[in-house]
C-alpha cells in the first residue's frame, strides 16, 4: 500500500472542498470566493505542487493571500513547509495547521485501525480460552474466512480481518 503524500492529500481535499473533481487554478480560484473552506488548502495545494506562480496573479484582488501564499511558497523552497505545519510555527494562521491535522489523521487512520484491531485480538484471545469456542466454529458461524481468521488470531496480521468482522468477532465471544 501506497503511504499517502501531503501533496497527493492536498490535491484531493482541494477537489473535495471545491466540490468539483478539477485542478483547473482558475476554477479553483473563482470557487475559493464562494467556498471560504477552500482558501488555504489550494494556497498550500499550489506551494506544495510548484504552482503557486500560476495562482499568485489569479489573487491579486486579495493581498493579504498573495502574502500568504509566498510565505508559504518560501517555506517550501527551504523545505521547511510541513515541519512548520507540524509544529503549529504561530507565523501561520491557524487554517493552515487544520489542513495539517486532516492530513495527518487521515494518513495514519491505517495504523491506527490496525492498533484497534491488535487490542480486540487480544481481547477475543482471552475469550476464546474462556469460552472455549474453537475457531472452526467461529469462522463456521461468523462466515469468516478460516486460514483469515487463524493469520489473525495466530500470527497477528491485522490486515487478515476488518474492523467491523472484528467487532463481530469480539461480540460473537462475549455472547457465547
Amino acid at each position: 500500500m501506497r503511504q499517502l503524500t501531503f501533496k497527493g492529500f492536498l490535491g484531493e481535499y482541494v477537489q473535495s472542498l471545491a466540490g468539483e473533481r478539477t485542478q483547473s487554478l482558475t476554477r479553483l480560484a473563482e470557487l475559493s470566493t464562494t467556498e471560504p473552506r477552500l482558501v488555504e488548502p489550494l494556497l498550500l495545494w499550489s506551494a506544495v505542487s510548484g504552482n503557486g506562480e500560476r495562482l499568485a496573479p489569479l489573487l491579486a484582488a486579495q493581498p493579504r493571500l498573495e502574502k500568504d501564499l509566498a510565505q508559504l511558497k518560501g517555506l517550501q523552497a527551504e523545505g521547511r513547509l510541513e515541519d512548520a505545519l507540524a509544529s503549529e510555527d504561530g507565523r501561520l494562521r491557524a487554517e493552515y495547521a487544520k489542513a495539517w491535522r486532516s492530513y495527518v489523521t487521515r494518513r495514519d487512520a491505517f495504523r491506527r485501525d490496525a492498533d484497534v484491531r491488535l487490542s480486540a485480538r487480544d481481547r477475543v484471545l482471552a475469550l476464546e480460552k474462556r469460552k472455549h469456542v474453537t475457531r472452526y466454529r467461529m469462522a463456521k458461524d461468523l462466515g469468516l474466512n478460516p486460514g483469515n481468521l487463524h493469520a489473525f488470531l495466530s500470527q497477528g496480521n491485522p490486515t487478515k480481518l476488518s474492523l467491523e468482522r472484528v467487532v463481530q468477532l469480539v461480540e460473537y465471544l462475549e455472547a457465547a
